[in-house]
């Protein structure tokens, strides 16, 4: 009697080691359990590599704002005050109403001005410089100040005109003016490829790593079921023991399979540990958060059958793979560049053409209207050529453009032979996880056949406690292969879903283009 009582506390001290065994008690973290839906749902409000990849976006667009801004027009204000003393020749003394009188030295003509011009300018799309302007200057001179032949003291001349300037050559049309911003847009849209590819990059990544998780935790369960099997063999054979069927070693095997498998417990806790620390960097947003938590997944492992057809696989990855598609966007944008820099090799030929309306009177308010009434006008019609003798600068910029132009082209068709090979691995992968997953099934029927065997063979007497051990310890071996596989297998058709660009497809969430800024969007099902 005292006997069982102390087989039976032992085994209790056992049970109770093995509850032990658990995240807060072993390795003093408090488990946070998560589905894949909410732990995606985290990378989408936390991944700082994705909100870091998305600014460089924000960087982009507001490059394409600043160049819009060159074509904002641009308010000027000029005013000068002048006061003049000036020697006259012969000719401006005639010209100033002077009369042929001797003077032993030249005329002094005095003259104070105050000149003031204000309006606008700018540059259109199609190349063309304008400038809307009206000037007011105020006169007083010895001229009118001795009327006549002057009519007002002092004169107030007004002017309300129009200068335009349109190149013909270099610098021509919206297709060169419009150049970097159609530059910084295409900048634009490969910034948004990049950010949606790492977003998709974060997302396969935390899958990954919640199916190791899952295995982790499916693989900690099946270490317990060792322990919880190696602690009843014990009390089995101390019966057996007192009933003379077995000898102490036999006791002692079970023992130490006992002390082995809360080893390999252990063990299975840390590997779950390791296994979250890539999960954490992509759902936490802080330091402060996460502190002495594991986050652990509530769901199990699904069986995932994706699509192996190469074919539609290639057409969909060229169509939706977003690293792909910022390669075009590259090629796009180095091909307006290469257009510019052509341009800018044409001579410099502008047409400038200059309309004013002119007025004069006594006063500031009559100088105006006399301008807009046309009082007096006065227009210009002319062109401006230059070119740059030998012109290197613009040869060696559309040589360089034109390099890049082949490297982008290029790069295209690299990118297409990486999704292609990337694709027939990924295929192969996923089929070979598949054949590998039927395998461990059939392993795991025969272990447990076994088992029973070794199992009936130790009541009758014929098998040792060893044997049995073995055979437990080869189920266990391969019910881990068994969730492995299963989880090499998700992993390989998450694989596949990314390379084939439609992970995000499958996983509910889509990238909201509609609205001022990309944003991508759980669709809840």
């Amino acid at each position: 009697m005292l006997r069982l009582l102390l087989i039976f506390l032992g085994t209790a001290c056992l049970t109770t080691g093995l509850r032990g065994q658990t995240f807060e008690d072993t390795l003093g973290l408090q488990p946070s359990y998560l589905t894949l839906n909410e732990t995606l749902q985290k990378v989408l409000e936390n991944s700082l590599d994705v909100r870091i990849e998305w600014l460089n976006w924000a960087v982009a667009d507001a490059q394409t704002d600043a160049e819009w801004g060159k074509f904002e027009p641009s308010y000027f204000l000029s005013s000068t005050w002048r006061e003049s003393n000036l020697p006259q020749n012969a000719l401006e003394y005639v010209q100033t109403g002077g009369t042929f009188v001797a003077l032993n030295e030249p005329n002094l003509f005095k003259q104070q001005s105050f000149v003031t011009q204000t309006g606008i300018e700018g540059l259109l799309p199609t190349g063309t410089q304008y400038r809307l302007f009206t000037s007011l200057g105020e006169y007083r001179n010895d001229l009118n100040r001795q009327r006549p032949p002057a009519i007002f003291y002092p004169e107030y001349a007004a002017a309300v005109g129009v200068t335009l300037t349109q190149p013909l050559l270099r610098g021509f049309g919206p297709g060169v003016n419009l150049a970097e911003v159609r530059v910084s847009r295409k900048n634009e849209a490969i910034a948004d490829y990049q950010w949606e590819a790492r977003l998709q990059r974060s997302i396969a990544q935390v899958m990954l790593d919640y199916y190791d998780l899952i295995f982790a935790l499916e693989n900690l369960s099946v270490k317990r079921n060792v322990v919880i099997f190696a602690q009843k063999l014990v009390s089995e054979n101390q019966k057996r023991l007192e009933a003379g069927v077995l000898s102490p070693a036999d006791v002692q095997e079970a023992e130490v399979a006992v002390a082995i498998a809360r080893e390999e417990v252990i063990a299975a806790l840390s590997f779950a540990v390791e296994k979250q620390r890539s999960i954490k960097g992509q759902i936490l947003a802080s330091l402060e958060e996460g502190a002495g938590l594991i986050f652990l997944p509530r769901d199990s492992l699904p069986i995932i059958s994706p699509r192996t057809n190469r074919n539609e696989l290639m057409q969909t990855a060229l169509a939706r793979r977003p690293d792909h598609r910022a390669t075009i966007q590259e090629a796009e944008k180095q091909d307006i560049i290469v257009k510019y820099t052509r341009n800018q090799l044409l001579p410099r030929l502008d047409l400038q053409a200059t309309l004013t309306a002119n007025g004069l009177s006594g006063d500031r308010q009559g100088a105006y209207r006399d301008a807009f009434n046309r009082q007096g006008y006065d227009t210009q019609v002319g062109f401006q050529f230059s070119i740059p003798l030998g012109n290197r600068t613009a040869k060696a910029n559309s040589a360089m453009a034109e390099h890049r132009q082949q490297q982008a082209i290029l790069n295209i068709a690299r990118s297409e032979l990486t999704v292609s090979v990337e694709l027939d691995t990924v295929i192969a992968q996923v089929k070979a996880a598949k054949a590998r997953l039927e395998s461990t099934r059939e392993s795991v029927r025969l272990s447990e056949r076994l088992l029973e065997t070794e199992q009936k063979r130790l009541n009758e007497g014929v098998a040792r406690t060893f044997d049995v051990l073995k055979a437990r310890r080869e189920l266990a071996d391969a019910t881990t292969r068994q969730i492995a596989a299963l989880a090499d297998y998700n992993k390989a058709a998450t694989q596949l879903a990314l390379i084939s660009g439609s992970l995000l497809e499958r996983q509910g969430i889509r990238i909201d283009r509609g609205g001022r800024q990309p944003q991508a969007v759980k669709i809840t099902r």
